[in-house]
């Protein structure tokens, strides 16, 4: 049996503001986060920039975003508040360093 409906993805609005994270010298968007204020999105990127490759310590400029780029990896709010997500690097055996 077929379905002619046709289905089309529902956009829906977000609760915080939505801010990039920039190379600072190429001001390349390397990914966006959902968050309250742009130094709470600064927390973000930091906390999530490392799962992209990105070097610690690697300086990043945060710009407020009107619209989210198609591409782009996303951290919406909810990943954030969700606490203890995947495997805590305390439990990854000593002398290792990814995780895969």
């Amino acid at each position: 049996m077929k379905d002619n409906s046709s289905s089309k993805a529902e956009s829906f609005e977000f609760q915080q503001g939505i801010f990039g994270a920039c190379d600072r010298e190429t001001f390349q968007l390397l990914l966006i986060v959902e968050a309250s204020s742009i130094e709470e999105a600064e927390t973000f990127v930091d906390a999530v920039a490392p799962l992209l490759g990105v070097k610690r310590g690697s300086e990043l400029v945060v710009v407020a975003l009107d619209a989210i780029p198609t591409g782009i990896p996303t951290f919406l709010r909810a990943f954030f508040e969700a606490g203890n997500i995947g495997i805590n690097r305390t439990d990854v055996t000593p002398g290792t360093g990814t995780l895969q």
